[in-house]
């Protein structure tokens, strides 16, 4: 073998040449490991052990958002549709009912609910066929479904009376 130096001894030889070119210019070493003569000695201590923390300092974390079931997740969604249609209810009636474009995007926006409802429970009709619901789960959730969309169309018949004033 033509190099029998150990890659450390190359590396030291190396580092050594350039720090005498260097010194020929006359130029300081730019090298950012100099080169060492003697091995430093390490002293090894075990790591500190961290402070006990106490269980009642701080508040729990919370789980992320996306562990939470799907059923609790609409029923959440419903309630924030219906505060959302009640206070631009109050709102339009404040008006006294001539803002016709507000009327109109209204009813357009129950339709679109009214839509996204039968989508709902087409799905939740393919979950129970698929079994992965059963048939509790299946009834609680179109019972939901069925009294947000009773409630949408009530809404809407309020607002088409309005229209045809």
């Amino acid at each position: 073998m033509v190099n029998e130096e150990t890659p450390e001894e190359r590396l030291k030889k190396y580092k050594e040449h350039l720090e005498k070119m260097a010194q020929s210019e006359g130029r300081d070493s730019k090298l950012t490991n100099p080169i060492k003569s003697e091995k430093e000695v390490v002293k090894r201590e075990p790591p500190p052990q961290p402070a006990p923390i106490d269980a009642s300092i701080g508040p729990r974390p919370k789980p992320p958002p996306s562990l939470e079931s799907p059923a609790k997740r609409e029923l959440r969604e419903s309630q924030v549709v219906k505060k959302r249609r009640d206070a631009l209810y109050a709102k339009l009636e404040s008006k006294g009912g001539k803002n016709l474009i507000m009327l109109k995007a209204r009813e357009k926006a129950i339709a679109n609910q009214l839509q996204e409802i039968k989508n709902r429970k087409s799905m939740l009709e393919r979950q129970y066929k698929r079994k992965t619901i059963d048939k509790r789960q299946y009834e609680s959730r179109v019972k939901l479904l069925v009294t947000e969309g009773q409630d949408l169309l009530k809404e809407k018949v309020k607002i088409d009376k309005k229209l045809s004033n």
